[in-house]
């Protein structure tokens, strides 16, 4: 028969007491304590170079944008701008040096690996905000307008109060607010009506076919000279320009200040004065007419012996 084999008890451990944790967690606060003595000169190495590269960023921003005040190569914001981004930059090359000085297996290429690949995400889900980020950043360098400009997108008219980072504000000429993406400003056709200090408008004036032209001609250029607002430099122009049927039209081109609350005063004064010095001079402004002719019928002998009546009737197309 084989022996019985006796297995040995293990020996119990004896039990975790309250003072055994109290012994381990002054053991924690004493290594932790002495680890943070350890690094406490690295930590403040690391601060006093955080401190370094954020006040190096605060002059750059200012010594940027002294120069672009003083040079006018750039716009004041987009200077603000590229300061802004300057300093930022140098900011986060800080911290990074600091977290080096402070953590010595701190690798700042694993974080710049880390956003590499994160990168493409980023850029669809933020695909929008990025677009009218770098529109902002093109008009701000190519300055195709400015604040304080009047322009034209799409269905939106007035005065340019503020271009910032994703949005370009104006103030309608209704007194209301209309805030466009910097994507639709940068990729639409603009006109922009202050771009130079002068302007022209144009108004179309019928005469009747009996009146002369050249008086017509004379009596406009004479009201076009005594109107307070039309520029003599480049001096107006009244040219032919249709033989309508009820009408020829003349048309007046004249030059105005750009400001759109000027040339609307201007345009005011200007159709109410040829109106005026039109009629006093006798020269017809005829409005359209239509001709009638009533056809004779066959079967009507008191029809047959009329000839053709031919009746003018006003402009609504009504007969007197």
């Amino acid at each position: 028969m084989m022996p019985f084999l006796q297995i040995p008890n293990p020996v119990s451990e004896p039990p975790f007491t309250l003072s055994d944790g109290v012994t381990l967690f002054w053991r924690t606060v004493r290594d932790f304590a002495k680890g943070t003595f350890e690094r406490l000169p690295y930590l403040l190495v690391g601060v006093l170079v955080f401190v370094l590269f954020w006040l190096l960023g605060k002059v750059l921003r200012k010594i940027i944008n002294q120069v672009a005040v003083k040079s006018h190569a750039i716009d004041d914001m987009l200077a603000n701008l590229v300061s802004r981004i300057v300093s930022t930059l140098v900011s986060i090359f800080g911290f990074l040096a600091a977290c080096v000085v402070i953590f010595p297996s701190f690798k700042p290429g694993d974080i710049i690996a880390g956003l590499g690949i994160t990168s493409v995400a980023i850029g669809f889900a933020f695909k929008d905000i990025l677009q009218n980020f770098f529109a902002g950043l093109l008009i701000l360098w190519r300055r195709p307008f400015r604040v304080g400009d009047q322009i034209r997108v799409k269905d939106f008219e007035g005065t340019v109060e503020e271009i910032n980072m994703r949005s370009t504000r104006l103030k309608t000429y209704d007194g209301e607010r209309a805030i466009l993406p910097n994507g639709d400003v940068y990729t639409s056709s603009v006109l922009v009506r202050t771009a130079y200090d002068k302007r022209r408008l144009k108004v179309v004036v019928g005469i009747g076919y009996p009146d002369s032209i050249e008086e017509a001609r004379r009596v406009i250029h004479a009201l076009l000279a005594r109107t307070e607002g039309v520029l003599s430099d480049p001096g107006p122009w009244v040219y032919v320009t249709e033989l309508a049927g009820s009408s020829v039209n003349l048309t007046v081109y004249f030059w105005v200040e750009s400001h759109q609350a000027n040339a609307l005063k201007v345009s005011d004064r200007v159709v109410t004065g040829i109106k005026l010095a039109l009629d006093e001079a006798g020269i017809d402004m005829p409005y359209p007419h239509t001709v009638v002719l009533l056809e004779p019928q066959p079967d009507g002998p008191a029809i047959l012996s009329r000839p053709p009546l031919r009746v003018r009737a006003g402009a609504n197309g009504q007969l007197p």
